[in-house]
């Protein structure tokens, strides 16, 4: 019989885990660059949650929001079916589900819009997740950097500035444009003759690709019989027209050497870190949202693939008694939680009462048997996108913040340092989810005692359950577009273990950023 502390079994089940996701051996070596925060409890999550990433923002009308709404508007006699939903009841269940779908998209792009706080991280790459607060958001941080930021001056050579001028001057030209009312002139830039023809051209073939198209799709609609004869008798004809327009297009409307033109000059100026910083910033904005409930703004995030939570591939992992053993002798078993855990907080079980004022947290660290110890749950790791977000920019060393600013000159998104420290010197990459979490102790008394004294003084005041990162059951608000709704985490327990069903997130994937910016020394001139 073995008798060990929560906090050494769960130093035990962490380690392992960590080796299954970071997959580290001598054939497949482990990244310096990545640490694990641990949520401490998992958050519960449920698979609405995410509906927004497999149908997008824009609403559906859905069958049970349907039998809701027609219950709603009256039972009937029972022998007839309630009447079909007029178009504006339609209307309205799509737009209640839009709304949803917002809604879903600001609460996980708040979830993981952080930056983890490096400085508590062991130099095993594990932690318990912590968060800087005195910096600002992810995308708070991203955006300065961008505002704040010089980039390199670009100077092209002479030899290729004269033929960009050469080529914009093939484009366009320039005239003088004398004021009817001062008499005034000033000069207009506008299309040059090349320009026009090409143009014209292009609007003379896109006329007849449409008029192809538009006959060919009436054709296969079938509703008119006229059409389906007209395109039986006429597609070679229509079709002739097509070929016509772009060979007319080609041979005098300067297809080709318009785009080369068109082509070289972009292909040119895509090379200006300016144009590369404005695109980046464009980029950025397109992807802010603002959140109807709360009317603040943020920014698109999605994973993928969007149909995880459905998907069936999901990991299976298992812990025994044989995993402690094994792992309490190896190297991982020094690893230390209290650096980033304060008090090996993560290997306590816990158990809270409900919300308020009245709120309490207990905390149970006896001893538990582990000879017959075992915990199973199925996990997926899932990458965050952010479109958004270009690591490149950071990453490159064309660029510093703004020398000319006193407060922003001597700033570091990363200083590259042991731990580093600066705005933004980690950033998210992964989520951790687990579901279908089984833990068991056998006939341990330790465990009993614990079920025991929190069924009685905090499940049945609304709280729940938590070991380390695994939530373990109890009760939760999750905000939506109507508002603030309580849910509960469905669990089961007995004398010698817990079932919890549901999902939840355990824990996140973190990348440290080297030193950035580190700008070339070669570089003299910024803007």
């Amino acid at each position: 019989m073995a008798d060990v502390l929560p906090s050494q079994l769960m130093n035990s089940v962490l380690g392992k885990l960590f080796d299954v996701l970071t997959n580290g051996d001598e054939t497949v070596p482990a990244s310096e660059d990545n640490f694990f925060s641990w949520a401490t409890p998992g958050i519960p999550v449920e698979e609405s949650d995410f509906e927004f990433l497999s149908q997008g923002l824009t609403g559906v009308v859905k069958k049970a929001d349907v039998a809701e709404l027609s219950s709603a508007a009256g039972p009937g006699d029972g022998s007839t079916p309630p009447p079909p939903l007029t178009p504006a009841q339609l209307d309205q269940l799509r737009a209640q589900d839009t709304a949803g779908l917002y809604q879903q998209a600001e609460n996980f792009a708040r979830l993981v819009d952080f930056v983890p706080d490096v400085t508590s991280a062991s130099n095993d790459a594990i932690s318990r997740l912590s968060v800087m607060n005195n910096e600002g958001s992810l995308s708070d941080i991203y955006r300065y950097t961008l505002r704040m930021s010089q980039v390199m001056k670009t100077d092209l050579p002479e030899e290729t500035k004269k033929k960009i001028a050469d080529f914009r001057a093939l484009l366009s030209t320039t005239s003088t444009k004398k004021n009817l009312i001062d008499g005034t002139e000033t000069e207009v830039q506008g299309p040059s003759p090349l320009t026009q023809i090409y143009f014209e051209k292009m609007a003379a073939y896109e006329d007849a690709a449409l008029q192809y198209n538009s006959r060919r799709i009436d054709a296969l609609a079938a509703t008119d019989p006229a059409a389906v004869h007209y395109w039986a008798m006429n597609a070679n004809i229509l079709r002739n027209r097509v070929k016509a327009a772009m060979a007319d297009w080609v041979s005098n409307g300067y297809k080709n050497d318009y785009e080369e033109i068109a082509a070289f000059i972009d292909q040119v100026m895509q090379r200006d870190m300016a144009l590369l910083k404005e695109e980046y910033r464009d980029e950025l904005e397109k992807a802010r949202l603002t959140g109807l409930a709360s009317g603040s703004d943020f920014f698109y995030t999605a994973l993928v693939p969007g149909n995880f939570a459905t998907s069936s591939g999901w990991t299976e992992f298992k812990f025994s008694s044989g995993d402690f053993s094994s792992t309490a002798t190896s190297n991982y078993s020094t690893k230390s939680w209290e650096a980033g855990a304060s008090g090996g907080f993560l290997g306590l079980f816990s158990a809270s009462g409900g919300g308020g004022a009245s709120s309490s947290r207990s905390e149970y660290n006896s001893s538990f048997n582990s000879d017959y110890f075992g915990l199973s749950f199925k996990m997926a790791q899932v990458p965050i996108v952010r479109p958004w977000f270009k690591l490149a920019y950071l990453l490159s060393r064309s660029w510093r913040y703004d020398q000319n600013n006193p407060e922003a000159k001597d700033e570091f998104v990363s200083d590259g340092g042991k731990p580093p420290k600066g705005k933004m010197p980690a950033i998210p990459t992964s989520i951790i989810f687990v579901r279908d979490l089984n833990l068991s102790f056998g006939e341990s008394s330790g465990f009993s005692s614990f079920v025991a004294e929190s069924e009685s003084s905090h499940v049945s005041a609304g709280g729940g359950f938590s070991w380390g990162p695994f939530s373990l059951g109890g009760s939760y608000s999750r905000s939506s577009s109507s508002g603030s709704t309580e849910r509960k985490q469905g669990y089961k327990f007995s004398n010698q273990g817990m079932a919890i069903d549901g999902m939840q997130v355990v824990g996140f994937k973190c990348h440290v950023l080297p030193k950035s910016p580190d700008p070339l020394p070669s570089i003299k001139d910024w803007i």
